[in-house]
């Protein structure tokens, strides 16, 4: 309860520990648009009021957090349903700010710069040997070699992980980097 304007969050958990660490988590509280996570950071904790109203099954905690939600109409809850933000509607602003996130080409270009950098630091340079005429060809990845041979990347890792050979004709070996 917020001790200057006296309005309410309920709340519910089957886990209080990891609950109260997101209410005093600064890093969560600055990326959150919550209604209480905003008063949080507004008003300070000293200006709240944390209490625990009941304590019951793990079966029970949605039903009783709807007992409450229903009898005290909570100010900073967003959800009319405990458990479920069904129904409920993202403001003008905050559709505009999603919008401008999704869209925003800086965002796109961070992600696919991320997106690449993931999958290069997942390569694995592998080489294949053609047993019939042992010819080698070098392969940047398990992918790469997949699509060349004909099989899947799983294929190749599994001849890899096991000394099996692909096609009963191409031996595949890990490169030292």
């Amino acid at each position: 309860m917020n001790k200057i304007n006296g309005n309410y969050y309920i709340g519910s958990s089957s886990n209080l520990h990891v609950r109260l660490y997101t209410y005093y988590s600064l890093r969560s509280l600055a990326i959150s648009n919550r209604p209480i996570d905003r008063a949080l950071l507004k008003h300070g904790f000293s200006n709240f009021r944390f209490e625990i109203l009941e304590y019951c099954s793990y079966e029970d905690i949605l039903k009783r957090e709807q007992y409450y939600l229903d009898l005290l109409k909570p100010q900073y809850n967003i959800a009319t349903i405990a458990g479920s933000t069904l129904g409920y509607k993202h403001s003008k602003e905050s559709l505009e700010k999603m919008r401008n996130i999704i869209l925003n080409e800086e965002v796109r270009e961070r992600k696919a710069l991320a997106t690449m950098n993931a999958s290069i630091a997942n390569r694995l340079p592998i080489s294949g040997k053609n047993i019939k005429t042992n010819e080698i060809t070098m392969y940047v990845s398990l992918t790469e070699a997949g699509k060349a041979l004909g099989v899947s990347r799983a294929a190749v890792s599994q001849a890899l992980l096991h000394n099996r050979l692909i096609k009963k004709t191409y031996s595949i070996c890990k490169l030292k980097e």
